[in-house]
């Protein structure tokens, strides 16, 4: 069934709202989850509301969290996001680190105790259209092999550019763990070299997976960006590494909550030519046959923007159960 993007925000929102958070708070968890959906991130996507719902009524999150700004250095901030869902959190310090960014020419943010931000491509993606250069890094729940121990620990890139902002967002798993959740809502294989069971064997069955451990891509090199993100996020940023953080599956009252830092640049403190830069950088991949990061999102969005976004019986039965009652009939 497809359905009309302003209906499906209406209603996810109102659910969020009716949970007890504020208005422009339901809003912002609303246009992130669905940001998701329509970019082809699924797995942060719809599937998501259901693991969020739980954790705010079991009070794992807050719905009205009382966030705190400190700003350590003039360059340098921590919020204290005081267990607000992830997306209130993250669009709240993307506001703050542009008004810093812009005071100072480079910017850092750290954002503790907020619950999972979703898709970090939401926060520089954001940055990015207001013509600075963003950096994110988050530690997640431990899911790489061998352990697991680190998580997957997304990073993240949001760069000004034309015709539209070069984005880049990758777990450094070979797969995010959504799409593993997702396969396994469905009862859905998963391609070999994904992940291993719980005794260390290739598996191509979603449930294992999840018992057992993703792959890193790369190998060592993979690993080895996840150490990185996990010394960033969660030993600099967080107060929590990824060892100590609940898994999605757990309790909800547990929810997980990562470390997030961001950092942003503006161009124009670096002196000129950034632009031209740029440019000559997407056309020199585009005459080899490169493919831009960000193009298939920004295409993939406007699809559906002006088709509907489509939402299988399976999950419409999902969030139906959580009482979000969706009507087909594409755009509006």
């Amino acid at each position: 069934m497809r359905i009309a993007y302003p209906d499906l925000k209406r209603g996810v929102s109102s659910h969020f709202h009716i949970l007890g958070l504020a208005l422009d708070h339901a809003d912002e968890v609303a246009e992130v989850i669905l940001e998701a959906e329509i970019e082809g991130n699924v797995g942060h996507g719809l599937t998501r509301i259901a693991q969020y719902t739980s954790q705010i009524q079991a009070g794992g999150l807050n719905p009205r969290p009382q966030m705190r700004l400190e700003r350590t250095k003039p360059s340098v901030a921590v919020l204290h996001a005081d267990g607000a869902p992830g997306p209130v959190a993250g669009l709240f310090a993307v506001r703050a680190l542009a008004q810093m960014t812009r005071e100072q020419g480079s910017a850092t943010l750290a954002v503790r105790g907020a619950g999972h931000s979703g898709v970090l491509s939401a926060y520089v993606g954001r940055l990015a259209q207001q013509e600075l250069v963003a950096l994110a890094f988050a530690n997640t729940p431990p899911a790489i092999a061998p352990g697991p121990v680190l998580g997957t620990n997304p990073i993240a890139l949001g760069a000004p550019a034309y015709p539209h902002p070069v984005i880049i967002d990758a777990s450094i798993s070979v797969v995010a763990r959504g799409k593993i959740i997702a396969a396994s809502k469905k009862g859905d294989p998963i391609p070999e070299g994904w992940a291993l069971d719980k005794e260390g064997q290739p598996t191509t069955d979603a449930r294992a997976a999840l018992e057992g451990s993703l792959l890193p891509m790369g190998d060592g090199k993979g690993f080895a960006l996840a150490v990185l993100v996990e010394i960033l996020a969660g030993a600099l940023a967080g107060d929590v590494l990824s060892p100590d953080l609940p898994l999605p599956w757990m309790p909800p009252e547990q929810a997980a909550k990562p470390g997030l830092l961001l950092l942003a640049f503006d161009p124009g403190a670096f002196g000129p030519g950034y632009a031209s830069r740029a440019a000559q950088l997407i056309h020199a991949l585009e005459a080899v046959g490169g493919r831009i990061p960000g193009a298939r999102r920004t295409a993939l969005r406007e699809k559906a923007l002006q088709e509907g976004v489509d939402v299988n019986e399976m999950l419409q039965a999902e969030l139906g159960k959580l009482g979000i009652r969706l009507q087909g009939g594409g755009t509006s």
